[in-house]
């Protein structure tokens, strides 16, 4: 969050420099957010996705359950 935060200050930051780079930046901006919310979804859903993660303290616990 904190990455499409300076993202977006800095895209607007450009844009007011030259009202032509104003038009492009109506594409970049919104695409930079919906990027960063696929890639906070994409975490959310363990099972589905490009983003897999593997809860090791979970497995390390399931595992010193079944050994005693």
């Amino acid at each position: 969050m904190g990455a499409t935060a300076i993202c977006s200050v800095a895209l607007v930051r450009f844009g007011a420099r030259s009202p032509k780079a104003e038009s492009k930046l109506l594409l970049v901006l919104p695409l930079v957010v919906a990027i960063a919310f696929f890639l906070i979804a994409d975490i959310d859903s363990p099972r589905r996705g490009l983003i897999h993660v593997k809860p090791q303290n979970l497995l390390s616990f399931a595992q010193s359950l079944r050994a005693q």
